[in-house]
């Protein structure tokens, strides 16, 4: 399952990085992320027998990949034939026990073994074996077909076939992606099946043992039943070791679950020490003899066994003292040798899953990293390695608690209560102040038993793209502002002729001797108010042209947007013969903004109007108002026709315009609806309206 939500977190990236506007993949991916999830949860597989379980699972991929058929095959343990488990065929019956034979279908078992995925997009137009196979394809009808190993303990144990019929097929990253979950998802289902059956046997032989010796204790003042009866039934040894004397006494049991006879061999130490497995010889020799000379109570070892035939044999050995010289020192042990070999394969190919999983993650192509529950590092991507280690400490077993700021430790503390969480774009700061863009999401993971066992966490440094996107929203700013720029030198000029012709009057005054203290005091507060109409000007340029996408957002009014926006633009638009009616809201209003940036798509709009209407004889400009509890909306409509529909569907894409070639950079209204949508709101044309019309909406503070 650890694996499973691993790459629904890959599948993840695939949407996080497909380019804009591929809702086709954006949904498959959403589809395969859904079905992950749903093998995971659903109850019933994991409760069902192997094959029903199959049965379920195959329905579900034939239902999300678009599939009418879903096979999973297994091969023969000499791998010369493959034999069909169960196909699921959509709208009809499911099959069983179809046989493929190696010597007929030599070249697609060779592709398999070597190549590990085969697909093929029309199987009457790329035939890649045998004209056997191509007989299957024909007589069932399939197209296309994507072929997908099974492997378990690291062995190829069999494949999953999905089939297209009816037509061609293009099999692409996430139907890949997704085939590949699927039959790692078969493996585990099987490698469970093999784990619970391990686990029946011995809990069995234990459960079997206990019944043997309740009943044994119970009968034993009416019967002389010997222990070693119930030992022998669950093939559990049994010894009795004189220390003193150095008498080991062994059960037939003991014997037998070795693949010896009773009497075959006779009940000695040595007869033990012949047995143990060379290399664990001494390592064995020498805790025994630290229990006996030590003041422990129970003795307990793992070690390995050679049988009559020369099999290894695990066994778990535990004994006790039961008697003790004066001086303490131990006299007699007992104790039982328990056959351990399907648990240790077992342990072995947890570990063997565990070496996969992390060879895995170190291979991913983007910075990610693996945790549990204590937030200590399992695994992490060589790239992740590379870009945050130096501030993260990267090391396998070493906890993040006290390396990372204490907001991330918040969000996992999230995590691991089941949340998803992320952020499309984040500045962060690490180390010494080091400051970074990145894109990152976290994902819990979750155990065999659906429990969450720790985060999935997926970070990438964005700040090469965020640092472009700054600079095309400047390069836009200061396009709109060059568009004013005649009407803001003629803002200008108008103020300074009036200081001019005041200071002529004052001049004409002074050499007439007729300057009264009243009349300096009147042209001085003209010119004064005119110094204070040029300064307003200068000082709005200024604070437009700033870069402003990383200043904090602040309450303003979106009345005094409006003005600042119009002291820019209105000039010009007025000398045109443009009217510009402005319904003021009559009461304040404020949002959460960034001014700058508000007023930056609101010159935008009025500027698009402007140069789409200043050519006809009445044009005119309306800007109006409305509000409800959540949000104020700005809506401005120019007197121009409404806008076709084969233009409408391209208003918002980058470098699309319809002004003449060098008028504009056609990435006004794509950027405009970029900063809105930072700011919660939203910016759309407006439909059925008989004028151009644009409505911004922003939520109120």
């Amino acid at each position: 399952m650890e694996i499973l939500s691993l790459l629904q977190c890959h599948l993840g990236l695939i949407l996080f990085n497909r380019p804009k506007g591929i809702e086709v993949t954006n949904h498959k991916v959403k589809t395969y992320l859904a079905a992950h999830q749903w093998f995971s949860k659903n109850a019933e597989i994991y409760q069902s027998d192997r094959l029903h379980s199959f049965e379920i699972i195959s329905k579900k991929c034939t239902e999300v990949m678009d599939v009418e058929r879903v096979g999973i095959w297994f091969f023969s343990m000499d791998h010369e034939s493959i034999q069909e488990e169960i196909t699921f065929i959509r709208d009809g019956q499911s099959t069983q026990g179809a046989i493929l034979e190696r010597s007929d279908f030599p070249v697609y078992f060779k592709r398999i073994k070597e190549e590990g995925i085969v697909l093929t997009r029309d199987t009457f137009k790329e035939p890649f074996s045998s004209s056997a196979l191509e007989d299957y394809m024909t007589s069932r009808g399939v197209h296309a077909i994507l072929d997908v190993p099974i492997f378990s303990d690291g062995a190829l144990i069999g494949i999953v076939s999905i089939e297209k019929q009816g037509i061609p097929r293009d099999w692409d990253e996430p139907d890949i992606c997704f085939a590949t979950v699927f039959s790692d998802f078969i493996a585990r289902i099987i490698e469970a099946e093999k784990r619970h059956s391990f686990e029946a046997t011995l809990q069995n032989k234990i459960e079997n043992l206990q019944d043997h010796l309740r009943k044994k204790i119970e009968k034993l003042t009416e019967s002389n039943l010997s222990l070693d009866f119930a030992l022998d039934s669950a093939q559990i040894g049994k010894w009795d070791w004189d220390v003193k004397t150095n008498s080991l006494k062994l059960s037939g049991s003991w014997f037998t679950k070795l693949g010896f006879y009773i009497d075959e061999r006779p009940s000695t130490f040595e007869t033990f020490k012949s047995v143990l497995h060379p290399e664990d010889m001494e390592r064995v020799l020498k805790e025994i003899e630290e229990n006996v000379s030590g003041n422990k109570l129970i003795f307990e070892s793992r070690y390995r066994m050679m049988t009559k035939n020369g099999d290894v044999q695990w066994c778990l050995d535990r004994g006790m003292v039961i008697a003790r010289d004066e001086d303490g020192k131990p006299t007699k042990m007992i104790g039982l040798n328990v056959d351990i070999t399907p648990l240790m394969k077992y342990e072995e190919a947890v570990v063997q899953s565990e070496k996969q999983l992390k060879s895995m993650i170190s291979s991913l192509p983007t910075a990610v990293a693996m945790f549990d529950k204590d937030l200590n590092y399992l695994a992490f991507s060589s790239k992740w390695h590379k870009e945050w280690s130096s501030f993260t400490q990267a090391e396998e077993g070493r906890s993040v608690k006290n390396l990372i700021q204490e907001k991330w430790i918040a969000t996992m503390d999230r995590v691991l209560k089941g949340e998803n969480v992320g952020q499309e774009e984040e500045l962060v700061e690490v180390g010494d102040g080091k400051q970074f863009w990145i894109r990152w999401a976290m994902r819990p993971w979750v155990d065999a038993r659906g429990d969450i066992g720790g985060i999935i966490f997926l970070a990438e440094d964005i700040s090469k793209r965020k640092e472009a996107e700054m600079y095309l929203t400047q390069s836009s700013k200061l396009s709109a502002l060059g568009e004013m720029a005649g009407g803001i030198a003629h803002e200008i000029n108008n103020p300074l002729s009036i200081i001019k012709g005041y200071v002529d009057l004052l001049k004409r005054h002074n050499v007439r001797k007729t300057l009264s203290p009243q009349t300096l005091d009147q042209y001085i507060g003209k010119i004064d108010q005119t110094v204070s109409r040029i300064s307003k000007i200068v000082s709005g340029m200024k604070k437009f042209s700033r870069e402003t996408s990383q200043d904090e957002k602040v309450n303003y009014s979106i009345t005094k947007i409006i003005e600042e926006t119009l002291d820019i633009c209105q000039e010009k638009i007025n000398n045109h013969g443009t009217i510009i009616n402005i319904e003021y809201p009559k009461h304040a209003i404020e949002v959460l903004c960034r001014p700058v940036e508000i007023s930056q798509v609101l010159l935008n709009l009025i500027n698009n109007s402007f140069q789409a209407i200043s050519p006809t004889e009445y044009s005119w400009i309306k800007i109006t108002f409305h509000e409800n509890d959540e949000s104020v909306s700005i809506k401005i409509v120019d007197s121009g026709k409404s806008i076709s529909s084969d233009i409408k569907n391209k208003l918002f894409q980058p470098f699309f315009t319809t002004k003449e070639i060098g008028v504009g950079t056609g990435l006004g209204l794509s950027i405009s609806r970029g900063i809105i949508e930072e700011h919660g709101g939203k910016l759309y044309f407006k439909e059925g309206e008989p004028s151009t019309t644009f409505i911004v909406e922003l939520p109120k503070v």
